[in-house]
């Protein structure tokens, strides 16, 4: 009797361990990669210039994505305000990750919050560079139930 009621605790003892465990060791971003496999960007058309106007791109579920960056043209080490116009979107919020192809000048990923209609906003900065000319490509990437797809820009700035 003793020795089942010790078998049954100490499997709710282990259980309880293993699920906090659990808890603290198993990151549920890669969970989510794990089941929504991974993510399919689409290209912008390389004649778009972010620095004079707004890029859209057709995504592979059909739906259009529309970036614009402001100020205009990009500064550096400046505040500047990302806006992401999307079809059908519910999302609470979506990534915008950042970085220069030709230098590294590290990789920046700013959160972009729903504003109602398929608005997303948020704002950033973006290092300068003694070298200037950097050219930058930012991925979008919509994190959806199913699937995660993204919309990949580029763009350059100056010194």
């Amino acid at each position: 009797m003793q020795r089942n009621r010790f078998l049954k605790l100490f499997f709710i003892e282990a259980l309880i361990v293993g699920l906090v465990s659990a808890y603290f060791l198993i990151d549920s971003h890669d969970v989510y990669r794990w089941w929504a496999g991974k993510t399919t960007f689409t290209t912008a058309s390389q004649e778009c210039n972010l620095n004079t106007e707004h890029c859209e791109v057709a995504l592979i579920d059909n739906s259009s994505l529309r970036l614009d960056i402001e100020p205009k043209p990009i500064p550096l080490m400046k505040s500047i305000t990302f806006r992401v116009q999307i079809e059908d979107a519910s999302l609470p919020f979506i990534e915008a990750t950042l970085f220069a192809t030709n230098m590294n000048m590290g990789l920046h990923t700013f959160k972009l919050f729903s504003k109602g209609d398929g608005l997303y906003e948020g704002e950033g900065m973006l290092p300068t560079c003694i070298v200037g000319n950097m050219i930058w490509q930012t991925n979008i990437v919509l994190n959806k139930p199913t699937q995660s797809i993204g919309a990949t820009f580029f763009f350059q700035t100056g010194k």
